[in-house]
């Protein structure tokens, strides 16, 4: 398994769950280019535990207390290797938030401007607030509305809802 799939899963909660990580994030992985630090992290003449207690209280106030609490996780979880990949994963996220995303709303009818912002505004946490929308009419979705970003499709629909159950009940 590589470290960026490792990695993914805690840079997406950090992104998921609050903001303002980045430039704690940038501090650690600086502080883990230090040849003290280095040493300070492989040394084999600590145990891990406190290895990752000795790193942890090298940030104590520098960095929010939110990112003292996640190094302690990291370190319970001996990741703490992972953090440059991690602020890696999460810079990726924040650079996809922050770019343009372009939607298309799919809908049984035509949506009117309101419905639209609606929605938009529904997916802005996911996709960022630089969303581009593209409305289209199907009818054979019978109610509801799909929206589809790049290769990913959010199915709302009363169509998706019927073949879901279908499938279940094969």
């Amino acid at each position: 398994m590589s470290l960026s799939t490792t990695a993914r899963p805690y840079a997406q909660a950090l992104f998921d769950h609050s903001e303002g990580w980045l430039n704690d994030l940038n501090q650690i992985e600086a502080a883990m280019a230090e040849d003290a630090v280095k040493l300070l992290i492989s040394s084999p003449e600590k145990a891990y535990k406190e290895r990752a207690e000795a790193f942890v209280s090298l940030f104590d106030g520098e960095v929010q207390s939110k990112t003292i609490n996640f190094l302690k996780v990291l370190g319970e979880a001996k990741r703490l290797s992972l953090l440059p990949a991690i602020n890696l994963e999460y810079k990726r996220l924040m650079d996809a938030k922050n770019s343009s995303s372009e939607l298309t709303i799919t809908s049984a009818y035509e949506l009117t401007k309101n419905q639209i912002e609606v929605i938009i505004k529904g997916l802005e946490k996911r996709y960022g607030k630089n969303i581009e929308v593209k409305s289209e009419v199907n009818t054979s979705l019978i109610g509801g509305f799909s929206v589809k970003c790049g290769d990913e499709v959010i199915d709302h629909s009363i169509k998706g809802k019927l073949d879901k159950l279908i499938n279940q009940i094969k």
